[in-house]
């Protein structure tokens, strides 16, 4: 399913209820929307871009590949959040992060730099860029504390209680990889929690 445009501002009315009617609609001028099917890119390391993302509906998976050819899950993120890879943005240089669809996924995909222009000619739309820098560094803060102070199955229980969706749709490969443990090591946590509830 393809959304409409009646669609897609509805659902920024709802997510982003600081934004009125002119904010929204040169907000979405700015933008080009995409459905991403399951497992497709949506970004890829190694280019130099200056394009973020808004997340309408679905989930996706931030990732690194080491240097043994491994993915590393770093982040995890739903609909309602804007994305985009800081080191292309503000130094200008190559993305670090590939951005994937865990499943069919709904975005805005629009130029960083054209947003933080319409940030300066609009109020709200002001309010919006700083409560995204705002809540990219709470993210950020969040997941490092949530590494060193929990345990492996404080962490899944924090993800299922954040992001259930994104346990639904996801790999385990993925979600162990994200929660810094073994695919075999989750798979006792899960079967634990799941004893837990019956």
């Amino acid at each position: 399913m393809v959304y409409s445009e009646k669609e897609i501002n509805n659902i920024i009315k709802e997510k982003i209820p600081i934004l009125n009617q002119k904010d929204i609609d040169s907000f979405l001028n700015i933008t080009t929307y995409k459905k991403i099917c399951n497992k497709d890119n949506i970004l890829e390391s190694g280019k130099l871009s200056n394009r973020v993302f808004y997340i309408l509906k679905g989930n996706i998976r931030g990732y690194i590949i080491n240097d043994s050819g491994f993915e590393l899950n770093i982040w995890i993120r739903s609909e309602g959040v804007f994305i985009g890879d800081t080191k292309s943005i503000f130094n200008q240089e190559s993305q670090r992060f590939n951005y994937k669809a865990v499943d069919d996924t709904h975005i805005l995909l629009f130029d960083y730099r054209k947003f933080e222009t319409l940030a300066f000619e609009h109020p709200n739309i002001m309010r919006l860029y700083l409560s995204v820098l705002k809540e990219s560094i709470d993210i950020l803060s969040y997941r490092i504390e949530t590494m060193i102070t929990m345990t492996p199955k404080e962490r899944y229980l924090d993800l299922l209680r954040l992001n259930p969706s994104f346990l639904n749709k996801a790999f385990d490969k993925h979600i162990a990889n994200f929660l810094g443990i073994t695919n075999v090591s989750l798979s006792r946590i899960i079967k634990k929690v799941n004893k837990t509830k019956s």
